[in-house]
């Protein structure tokens, strides 16, 4: 879930295709329009832009920085060919993925039903190719329950990607040692963990993103983060946090220009 990135000013009537109650509150679907006069469509969860999708040919381009920078797992040294992503939302960067990498197989977990009901509906799923849309299996369940199951079951991922993280508070049962731990479970050994936390970088409000940092550093031997506020430090931004493992440097893999994806 990420920080409206304030260039799109056009608001619409927010029930140009569905206000619904969910899980998680008043979710509505709405069309807003960006300064260059692009259309991008936006589920709406109690207030906050969960997901967004551009309608035109660009509609499995990437609409929120963040998950631009999500991608730069895909160019790690492991190949990630099996991915998992806790919290689908509207299915935006799964959809990006599945046409993005061509490899990689993804399991997104999902909680609320209606949620992705609303997602297959109203997100353009359905422009997926037959191949494409095999390689995308969403599961409605809570993300801890899955991870569990899925260590029980011994399922492993070369990516987990956690998109789970509401305004300021991160999710937290996966924060938890048992969370965490089932995390390193499901990856390989030379895995990558990508959680975004919404939090400033100093002050009080960096609280979110220090206590993240102290909990994967429990968990895993590097720890990397890659800022969109660092310009203004003190105000709360998108920050995505990698993890790993690996016998690599994470921080010369997560340069710009290593990534395997645009």
């Amino acid at each position: 879930m990420g920080l409206l990135e304030g260039r799109f000013g056009q608001m619409p009537d927010p029930s140009d295709h569905a206000d619904v109650r969910t899980m998680f509150g008043r979710t509505q679907v709405y069309d807003v329009e960006d300064d260059e006069g692009n259309v991008l469509r936006v589920l709406d969860v109690a207030g906050t832009w969960q997901s967004a999708s551009y309608v035109d040919e660009r509609w499995a381009d990437l609409a929120f920085e963040y998950h631009r920078v999500f991608d730069r797992a895909l160019g790690m040294p492991t190949p990630v060919r099996r991915a998992l992503m806790l919290g689908g939302g509207a299915l935006s960067y799964p959809k990006h993925m599945v046409v993005a990498c061509p490899q990689a197989q993804l399991d997104v977990v999902e909680v609320d039903p209606q949620v992705v009901a609303l997602a297959e509906r109203w997100f353009l799923v359905d422009r997926l190719d037959q191949v494409q849309r095999s390689r995308l299996n969403v599961v409605c369940d809570d993300a801890v329950a899955f991870l569990r199951a899925a260590a029980q079951n011994g399922e492993r991922y070369d990516l987990v990607v956690n998109d789970l993280f509401a305004a300021e508070r991160p999710t937290r049962e996966l924060m938890s040692p048992e969370g965490l731990g089932l995390v390193r479970e499901v990856l390989h050994p030379e895995g990558i963990y990508v959680a975004n936390v919404v939090s400033a970088l100093k002050g009080m409000k960096a609280r979110p993103l220090r206590k993240v940092k102290e909990a994967l550093g429990l968990v895993f031997s590097q720890v990397e983060v890659v800022s969109l506020g660092a310009d203004q430090p003190r105000v709360p931004d998108n920050n995505v946090v990698f993890a790993t493992n690996g016998a690599y440097s994470l921080a010369e893999a997560l340069l710009p220009s290593s990534s395997g994806a645009s």
